[in-house]
């Protein structure tokens, strides 16, 4: 079994290479995330994911373990949808993952909304990270932020690990935030949060200018290109 028995790290780049060209032979869409280097993000909300996932002790070691898994490209698929990601994780087995966090509870929402009234310029704005560093800190703070809290997440996958979160599952939450550096607004799917939960009345301007976001709760699939299934 794939806990029982550790692959070396070449053959786990070979098996998920092989297995990628097994699904697409088979038609199968594949969304693989990889990450190579020190830093597996590059920008503010990768990097701001990265370290909500560091604090997590209770994980203890399991987490690096789910690096070596991104690093050596056994995340073959990633799907983002509301509140939800589901992925294929390729160990000893190829094993379906489903990773999901429960949204903020109307408390948590409620002091975010009172605590950034007024503080944030734009839509865009928000997604770069392009604020105070007080209200940063607000927004990535462990305990009332938009990161998920150790006790909001579900992991599920069809490894036969017992532990609640196994490599593979954390394999997928460091490829998520690789993702979130192209596209930080899955942060804000993930948590089930529209654009309108800290940003009342999101700016229009020109068509062609970049804050041409309109607060509409329901534009993350036609801005973002986002599958919504």
């Amino acid at each position: 079994m794939d806990d029982e028995m550790p692959l070396k790290r070449a053959d786990l780049r070979k098996r998920a290479e092989e297995k990628a060209e097994e699904l697409a032979a088979e038609g199968m869409e594949l969304h693989p995330v990889t990450a190579s280097g020190r830093s597996l993000a590059k920008k503010f909300w990768g990097k701001e994911w990265m370290k909500s996932l560091g604090a997590c002790e209770v994980y203890g070691m399991r987490l690096a373990p789910g690096r070596t898994y991104l690093r050596y490209g056994c995340v073959l698929d990633v799907k983002a949808v509301p509140g939800r990601i589901d992925a294929l994780v390729m160990g000893e087995h190829l094993y379906e993952v489903r990773v999901e966090a429960d949204p903020p509870d109307e408390e948590t929402l409620a002091r975010l909304r009172a605590r950034c009234a007024g503080r944030i310029g734009s839509w865009i704005d928000l997604l770069k990270g392009n604020l105070s560093p007080e209200l940063l800190e607000i927004l990535c703070d462990p305990e009332g932020g938009l990161f998920p809290r150790p006790e909001e997440w579900r992991f599920s996958c069809s490894c036969p690990d017992w532990a609640d979160l196994c490599k593979h599952a954390a394999a997928v939450l460091y490829a998520f935030g690789v993702m979130l550096d192209e596209q930080p607004e899955l942060l804000f799917l993930l948590r089930g949060l529209e654009a309108s939960a800290l940003i009342p009345s999101a700016p229009v301007s020109s068509p062609d200018g970049e804050d041409s976001l309109g607060g509409d709760a329901n534009s993350l699939s036609g801005i973002f290109g986002i599958r919504l299934d």
